[in-house]
């Protein structure tokens, strides 16, 4: 009668997991796309018809005192705009690399939104409003 040799267990090594997880962590920062939050308040306007959509390139933003920020830095005035938005979308692709996040406050009068809408636009760049989603109509 002939005696089994024993087998052990392979042994799954667990001191590398950690470099992996900060390799991982330092690619998806390197990839991701962060946007500093302006400084001004915004209350963005409601809409029973709001759906969700996939972070932006570029963010302009219009707060409660009319101050005017792209990717979370002021501007002075619309060329401005449309020379940080040409700056940071790709108008040689698809309408996903070209859409440009438009923050405007509710209160905002459409004399000071409307030029840089058409800014955006100018550069190239595909205009997504932001709103919050209203559960039940006025």
């Amino acid at each position: 009668m002939k005696k089994r040799p024993k087998h052990e267990l392979p042994v799954v090594p667990t001191a590398n997991l950690v470099d992996i997880a900060i390799l991982l962590i330092i690619f998806y920062m390197a990839c991701s796309n962060f946007v500093a939050q302006q400084t001004g308040k915004i209350n963005l306007p409601t809409s029973q018809y709001i759906d969700k959509m996939n972070e932006p390139l570029v963010v302009v933003a219009i707060d409660e005192a009319g101050v005017i920020s792209v990717q979370g830095k002021p501007v002075k005035d619309v060329s401005e705009i449309e020379g940080r938005v040409a700056a940071g979308i790709r108008t040689d692709a698809g309408p996903e690399k070209r859409r440009v996040m438009v923050r405007v406050d509710g209160v905002t009068k459409q004399n000071v939104f409307g030029p840089v809408l058409e800014a955006v636009v100018q550069a190239g760049g595909i205009v997504a409003a932001v709103g919050e989603k209203r559960t039940a109509p006025p």
